[in-house]
C-alpha cells in the first residue's frame, strides 16, 4: 500500500478544505501507521491534528459521542473502503445522519473492493454533505513510485423525499513519496461555491406546512390551493398566504416539487401541532407561513430569514367627551413668558398714566387732555393694545408717544406669534386622545372588543407584561359571556368606526384593508393606535438539523436582494395607514372653543355684578343726599 503517497494526497486534501484536524478510520498495521504517522509529521509540512481508530472495533454505538465529538467548525474523517468493517461504519453514520456539512468525509477505496455507488444510493446522504470519494490507481509509467487520486464529490438532494445520489468527478492529483504535483481539474466544479453546484433540486418533492385559518382545512386539496394562489381579498389569511406566495417563489428557484399539508394553526404552544409542530417532528421540511422566532422555538428550529412582519394593534377614534382643552391657548408660550409680559403691560400702564400726568401739569393748556386718564383706564389701554385694539386717547408729548410706540411694537410681534402657533395646533390635525399605552388603556372607561385570532388568545395567556394581564382583567374577562367581545375584524372596525371610544384589537396587515375601504379621510386621521404587543418580524423556519438551510437562506437572500420580497410585502401586507388632512377642513370641536365660551360667560356676569353694584351705590348716595 503506497502511504507516504496517501498521506501527501491527504495532507494536500486538508489544505485546500482548510482543515486542520482530522480522525483516520483503517485497518493498517502498526508499522504502517506509524509510517503515516511520520509522513504526516515533516516539518515542511502544515500541522494537523489528527486522531487513528482502528476499524476492529465492531460497535459502533454513540459515534458521534465517542469519536467526533469537537469544537472545530469542520472535523475531516478519512476511512479506508478496503476494511470489511468500514461497512457498518458507514452504516450507523447513515442512521445518524452524519453525512452533513460539520463533517469533511474522505471515503478512500477502489470499485474492485467496494461498489460505493450500489452502497451510497440508498444511503442517508444530505444536500449539505461534504463527501469526497477517492480513486487511485497507478499510471503505466510508474515515474518515482506515484499514484493518482481521482476525487468525486458526492451528495444527495435528499434520499428520504426521493432524491437520487450524486457523484461528479471533480480532480485528480498526481502524488509521490515526496510531494504532489499541481491539481488537474476534470470538470467546472471548482468555478462554483459548493451551493453554486446544488442550487437545483429537480429529482426531490419537498414537504411543505401550509397555514390556513380562514377556510376549513376539510375542504379538497385542489380548493385549498385555488385559495391560497388567489391575489385578491389580502387582508384575509394575509400572512399565510404571503408566505405561501413565497414558497411558490422558492419552488421554482429550487426548480423542486412541493407537496403542501395543511394547518389551521401555527402551534397550540411554541413547537407543539400546526404547521410549526410538523416542521419540528420532521413530517414537513419547511413551513410556508413565516413565524416568530420564540426561545422556545429556536431551540429546536432555525430561523433561516426574515420574510414578514407582525403588528398588533388597538384602534380607536377620539371619544366626542375626550374633554375639554383649554390648555392650547396657553401653550404657545411658557409660564415665565407670560409672567414678564404681563409684567411689561403694567409697567407701560403706569408709564402711560405718568406721561398723561405731566402733560395735565406741565405742558401747554392748548395740549393738554381735559382730564388726567385714572391708572385703571391706562392698565385698559395697555391690555387693549396687547389685543391689537387702538385707543382714543393718545399722549401729546413725544416720552408718552415713544412709551405708546413700543407696547404696539412689542403686542404686535407677541400677538402675531400668539395666533399663528394657535391656528396651526388647531387646524394642523384633529384632536387625538391621551390615551397612549397598554396601562392607560386598561385605566380607561373604553370598550374593548379583539379580533378572534389564535396568536392574539396564546398572547393573553402566555404574556409576561403586567399592562397585558391588567388589560385582561378589567377589560375581557368581565366580558367572558359577551358574545361581542370576540368580533370578526370588518365587523369590529365598522364599530370603531359608529362608536368613537369604541377600542378594536387586531393584526394590522389583516385590518387596514377594511379601513381604508370604509372610512373616509377625515375618520382615518380622527384614528388613535396604541400598540397590543412589540411589532416583530416573522422568519422562514427549518428544523435546526435540517440540511436544506443553507440552500434555503442563499434563495431566499436572492428574493430579497432582487426586490421581489418588496413586491409581494407591499401587496400583501398593509403596515400603516395615511392620513392626508389636507384634503378636507378640519373643524375645531367645542373641547376647544367651550373655554372661550366659558371666558365670555364669566365675564358678562362679572360685568352685569359690577353694573348692580354700580346701581346699587348710586341709589344709595342718591338716599344720603
Amino acid at each position: 500500500m503506497q502511504l507516504l503517497q496517501l498521506a501527501n494526497f491527504v495532507l494536500q486534501n486538508l489544505l485546500q478544505s482548510r482543515i486542520s484536524f482530522i480522525i483516520f478510520f483503517h485497518c493498517w498495521a502498526n508499522n504502517e501507521t506509524l509510517q503515516f504517522a511520520q509522513q504526516i509529521h515533516q516539518p515542511h509540512q502544515q500541522p494537523i491534528y489528527y486522531q487513528f481508530a482502528h476499524l476492529s472495533d465492531w460497535n459502533w454505538e454513540h459515534l458521534e459521542q465517542r469519536y467526533l465529538d469537537h469544537a472545530q467548525p469542520t472535523l475531516a474523517i478519512y476511512v479506508d473502503l478496503k476494511c470489511m468493517r468500514s461497512r457498518s461504519l458507514l452504516a450507523e453514520a447513515s442512521r445518524t445522519r452524519l453525512f452533513n456539512q460539520h463533517y469533511h468525509w474522505v471515503l478512500h477505496g477502489s470499485s474492485e473492493a467496494f461498489s460505493f455507488y450500489e452502497f451510497f444510493r440508498r444511503t442517508n446522504i444530505s444536500i449539505d454533505a461534504d463527501v469526497d470519494y477517492v480513486k487511485q490507481h497507478v499510471p503505466d509509467s510508474g515515474d518515482g513510485g506515484a499514484v493518482v487520486y481521482t476525487v468525486y464529490d458526492v451528495y444527495s438532494n435528499g434520499n428520504h423525499i426521493g432524491g437520487q445520489l450524486n457523484m461528479t468527478v471533480n480532480y485528480e492529483l498526481s502524488c509521490n513519496r515526496s510531494s504532489c504535483d499541481a491539481i488537474r481539474y476534470l470538470s467546472s466544479l471548482h468555478l462554483r461555491s459548493k451551493y453554486g453546484n446544488r442550487e437545483q433540486l429537480r429529482d426531490v418533492v419537498l414537504r411543505v406546512a401550509t397555514v390556513v385559518t380562514q377556510r376549513p382545512i376539510s375542504w379538497p386539496t385542489e380548493q385549498l390551493l385555488q385559495f391560497l394562489n388567489e391575489i385578491n381579498d389580502t387582508h384575509i389569511d394575509g400572512i399565510a398566504r404571503f408566505g405561501f406566495q413565497l414558497s411558490l417563489i422558492l419552488r421554482d428557484l429550487l426548480q423542486c416539487g412541493m407537496n403542501f399539508t395543511f394547518k389551521d394553526r401555527w402551534s397550540y404552544g411554541d413547537y407543539n401541532g400546526g404547521s410549526v409542530g410538523a416542521v419540528v417532528d420532521g413530517t414537513a421540511d419547511i413551513g410556508s407561513a413565516p413565524c416568530l422566532a420564540t426561545p422556545g422555538r429556536l431551540h429546536l428550529l432555525s430561523a433561516i430569514i426574515e420574510t414578514g412582519y407582525f403588528r398588533s394593534i388597538c384602534l380607536f377614534r377620539t371619544p366626542h367627551n375626550a374633554g375639554i382643552r383649554g390648555d392650547v391657548f396657553l401653550q404657545p408660550f411658557s409660564a415665565l413668558v407670560w409672567f414678564l409680559f404681563a409684567g411689561i403691560l403694567l409697567l407701560i400702564a403706569l408709564m402711560l398714566w405718568l406721561a398723561f400726568y405731566m402733560e395735565s401739569r406741565r405742558m401747554h393748556r392748548s395740549w393738554r387732555l381735559e382730564f388726567v386718564p385714572s391708572l385703571l383706564s391706562t392698565c385698559l389701554i395697555s391690555f387693549g393694545a396687547a389685543c391689537s385694539q387702538s385707543s382714543a386717547l393718545t399722549p401729546r408729548s413725544t416720552g408718552g408717544r415713544l412709551a405708546y410706540f413700543a407696547l404696539f411694537l412689542i403686542s404686535f410681534i407677541m400677538y402675531n406669534y400668539y395666533t399663528s402657533v394657535v391656528v396651526s395646533s388647531l387646524l394642523s390635525s384633529p384632536v387625538k386622545s391621551k390615551i397612549q399605552t397598554v396601562q392607560q388603556l386598561a385605566e380607561s372607561s373604553l370598550t374593548v372588543g379583539l379580533e378572534p385570532l389564535s396568536f392574539t388568545k396564546s398572547y393573553l395567556n402566555y404574556t409576561q407584561r403586567p399592562e397585558i394581564h391588567l388589560l385582561s382583567k378589567r377589560k375581557i374577562e368581565p366580558q367572558s359571556h359577551n358574545p361581542e367581545l370576540w368580533l370578526p375584524a370588518k365587523q369590529g372596525i365598522l364599530r370603531v368606526r359608529d362608536r368613537p371610544g369604541y377600542v378594536f384589537i387586531f393584526e394590522a396587515s389583516s385590518g387596514y384593508v377594511y379601513v381604508e375601504r370604509y372610512y373616509t379621510q377625515q375618520e382615518i386621521c380622527d384614528l388613535n393606535e396604541i400598540l397590543f404587543r412589540p411589532e416583530l418580524l416573522l422568519y422562514t423556519h427549518l428544523h435546526r438539523n435540517s440540511s436544506y438551510k443553507e440552500l434555503v437562506r442563499l434563495r431566499l437572500l436572492r428574493v430579497l436582494e432582487t426586490g421581489i420580497y418588496r413586491k409581494h410585502r407591499n401587496w400583501w401586507a398593509r403596515m400603516k395607514l395615511h392620513c392626508y388632512s389636507q384634503n378636507f377642513v378640519i373643524t375645531v370641536g367645542m373641547e376647544y372653543v367651550a373655554p372661550l365660551f366659558f371666558m365670555l360667560l364669566c365675564g358678562y356676569l362679572l360685568v352685569l355684578l359690577l353694573l348692580l353694584l354700580e346701581l346699587a351705590w348710586q341709589r344709595y348716595v342718591q338716599r344720603s343726599d
